[in-house]
């Protein structure tokens, strides 16, 4: 059904006093209808600002397997189906539109890259979820938020009343358990992880990667590995120990049928927002172990890192170049060239880029443009794309692919697909990866990647494979 000439739907916003931490929410909304909770866990400045919590779809758009038609394309035909809203005031990033996720492996259609990896993790390659009605907290003002849309007809009369869907929302804060910040979740049950490859099979593939480099095919390339466990736990209960052990300002938590995808990730891939664009790619990390003599020597070292520094400027590179395909002439640039974020587990080195998208563009020629993320490919991008096909064993659905959300209103905000798990019928794979560079040494990147999958062996409380520097073990709050 398609309604180009409908007038605007309207938005209904109703501030709500409540004292309900978005933790109790979160597993309040996770026995929902196909719940999307993007959550903040961990503020940095302006970004992380704010969590959202939706359930009971309107409207579920999913492909399954990659087709002829390019998933950003199908998305976009079915979004347009549905009317614009109005600006809604306060401020907030949601006040209905769609939540869900690429996988890494959409955005190979774009580049006519054909994946030759095996699938064994059968997930759809989009899903995107509708959601007419959410709640929304502000962690900066303490607030709580109630958001609707209106619709207008004939999207109405399939839609309960929006008082009917405020209330239903109003219900859902009030019943939130109480759940003590202090008290740790469950310990769940789980085996001991199972690599899709080996030790010896990803220190031979990092040397595989710097012949290319070698070889000039390449400038850097990410590699990745999963793990796999098997768990009793729910969902909602590792999430918690997710977002304890290893906060982030992008979580997401998204629940459908016998699938949940569970993120802790740190980077923000691309905001959009009033036509403004924003990216902020991580390269570079370095463990944090809770002695402050040795973080303030790990941080040192991140900070003064000639390899690292390359590495996020190759990255600050393709992403210009990414953003310049769609961003107005002379407005893409550099607002930060690398900061040094403190995380729980790790140090990282960030940068932000910015410009402004041209009048003739929307958000799909934004994610077209620049999906997936060069921080999880490498560059040049088409080329790291084709190597690491040929590198790693599997495919990365998910991971390394895209979380958020693109809004009624035209706004965009998408995560990378980092510090993220996949659970499937007691079965969780949780995924962690590097850049490859000239100079990498191969025990190190592989002690790189298990200290970024420290939060996640933590949440599921299992034995972490062995490395020269694993930070210690921490009691989650």
């Amino acid at each position: 059904m398609s309604v180009p000439e409908q007038p605007p739907a309207k938005v209904v916003v109703e501030p709500v006093n409540s004292r309900s931490s978005v933790e109790s929410v979160a597993v309040n909304f996770s026995y929902l209808t196909s719940p999307s909770i993007l959550a903040t866990s961990l503020q940095n400045g302006r970004y992380g600002r704010f969590s959202i919590f939706a359930s009971h779809p309107l409207d579920v758009f999913s492909l399954n397997r990659l087709g002829p038609m390019c998933p950003l394309e199908a998305l976009a035909k079915r979004v347009s189906r549905y009317p614009s809203t109005y600006e809604a005031g306060y401020g907030l990033p949601f006040v209905g539109g769609w939540i869900g996720f690429l996988a890494y492996e959409g955005g190979l259609v774009t580049e006519r890259i054909e994946p030759t990896t095996v699938r064994d993790v059968p997930l759809p390659v989009l899903r995107f979820c509708l959601y007419d009605a959410a709640a929304v907290y502000d962690h900066q003002a303490r607030q709580w938020y109630l958001t609707a849309v209106d619709w207008p007809r004939p999207l109405a009369g399939r839609r309960p009343p929006v008082s009917t869907r405020l209330a239903a929302l109003r219900n859902r804060l009030e019943s939130a358990p109480n759940l003590d910040p202090t008290d740790p979740p469950p310990r769940p049950a789980t085996s001991p992880p199972t690599p899709n490859m080996s030790h010896e099979e990803y220190l031979a593939k990092v040397d595989r990667a710097k012949r290319y480099i070698t070889a000039g095919d390449i400038y850097q390339v990410n590699l990745t590995q999963r793990f796999t466990v098997r768990t009793s736990a729910s969902p909602a209960a590792i999430w918690q120990r997710l977002c304890r052990s290893s906060p982030s300002p992008y979580s997401a938590l998204l629940l459908w049928d016998n699938a949940a995808i569970l993120c802790s990730s740190p980077e923000l891939f691309l905001e959009l927002r009033d036509r403004h664009v924003v990216t902020r790619p991580i390269k570079g990390t370095r463990p944090r172990v809770g002695d402050p003599r040795l973080d303030k020597g790990n941080r040192r070292e991140l900070a003064e890192s000639e390899k690292d520094r390359a590495e996020l400027t190759m990255i600050i590179d393709l992403l210009r170049n990414d953003l310049g395909r769609v961003c107005s002439f002379g407005t893409v640039g550099v607002t930060c060239a690398g900061q040094i974020e403190e995380h729980p587990t790790v140090f990282h080195r960030v940068a932000t880029i910015e410009g402004d998208l041209a009048h003739q563009h929307r958000w799909v020629d934004l994610l077209r443009a620049a999906f997936p993320g060069g921080s999880v490919t490498g560059a040049p991008k088409i080329r790291a794309i084709q190597i690491i096909d040929e590198l790693e064993p599997t495919t990365r659905g998910v991971y390394c692919g895209s979380i958020g959300l693109i809004g009624l209103d035209g706004s965009m905000s998408m995560n990378i697909a980092i510090r993220t798990m996949v659970q499937l019928d007691g079965v969780v794979h949780m995924y962690a990866g590097g850049a490859i560079v000239a100079d990498s040494t191969p025990e190190d990147e592989y002690d790189e990647i298990i200290a970024k999958a420290t939060g996640m062996f933590r949440a599921l409380d299992c034995q972490a494979p062995s490395v020269s520097r694993l930070p210690e073990e921490v009691t989650i709050p």
